[in-house]
């Protein structure tokens, strides 16, 4: 199957940014609305439902891709046999937002099967819009970004967290915490997308966590990418979910033996 042009790609890129900026323009005006679903530890609001419908419309107003999304799931589309898929996150960080923690973002990317082309993070709470089109480099506000230059994992700060579906018997959290313990500090901030981002920015030096749903790292991963930097995936048990590493090139080493 032949590769998208690099024209075609920026427009995809364009297209993506305008659905994420009005996404978050939509949430900052109607804020969280009802609580859907009060999950063991999730939640689902409103707004998530309704952000992602405008998402889905523009982007199939101008393309023919299929979507995976995170509440409608599997959306089918004719450009089935390209192997191309928009993945939406249309609010990560669902439970910061209706907290009024103001870390929680829009999440949209363009993947050719198990491979990300680019990503958009938008924090519509700090105005901050994360791109990256991966062989192209990234960019936050329109100035370039790379991943850190830290060398020493004992000097790196990571992200992680505890997805919904996490097993919270004392024994799997022992084996989490010998696996972090050796970082400088750990971070678990509530969106994964955003974490994600901050590592593309230099902001943070590596993301882990298991059994992540994909459409809460597919733009952060194609951003980390873009920057310069690495990531690892692993399958995982749980549906439509994935063990995954991402962090600055000097780092690639923790990759050994990561999951």
């Amino acid at each position: 199957m032949p590769a998208l042009s690099p024209d075609a790609l920026g427009a995809y890129l364009s297209l993506a940014v305008q659905a994420a900026r009005e996404a978050g323009q939509f949430l900052l005006a109607t804020g969280a609305g009802s609580v859907v679903a009060d999950l063991p530890h999730d939640v689902k609001l409103a707004a998530d439902r309704n952000t992602e419908e405008i998402i889905v419309r523009l982007l199939r107003q101008h393309s023919d891709f299929p979507l995976l999304a995170e509440e409608q799931g599997r959306l089918a589309a004719s450009g089935e046999s390209t192997g191309l898929r928009w993945i939406i996150d249309p609010l990560d960080g669902s439970l910061n937002f209706l907290q009024g923690i103001p870390f929680c973002c829009v999440s949209i990317a363009l993947w050719r099967k198990q491979e990300p082309l680019l990503g958009v993070v938008y924090d519509f709470c700090r105005e901050e819009l994360f791109t990256g089109l991966v062989g192209a480099g990234a960019r936050l506000d329109g100035k370039p970004i790379e991943t850190s230059g830290t060398r020493e994992i004992g000097q790196a700060i990571l992200c992680t967290g505890f997805p919904a579906s996490t097993d919270y018997a004392p024994e799997v959290l022992l084996e989490l915490v010998e696996q972090l313990r050796c970082y400088k500090k750990v971070r678990l901030l509530g969106s994964a997308a955003l974490s994600l981002a901050y590592v593309a920015a230099g902001r943070a030096d590596a993301y882990f966590e298991k059994d992540i749903k994909i459409w809460d790292v597919a733009a952060g991963l194609a951003l980390v990418k873009a920057a310069g930097g690495v990531m690892a995936l692993k399958d995982s048990p749980v549906a439509d979910a994935l063990t995954v590493y991402a962090g600055n090139n000097f780092l690639e080493t923790t990759l050994k033996g990561w999951g």
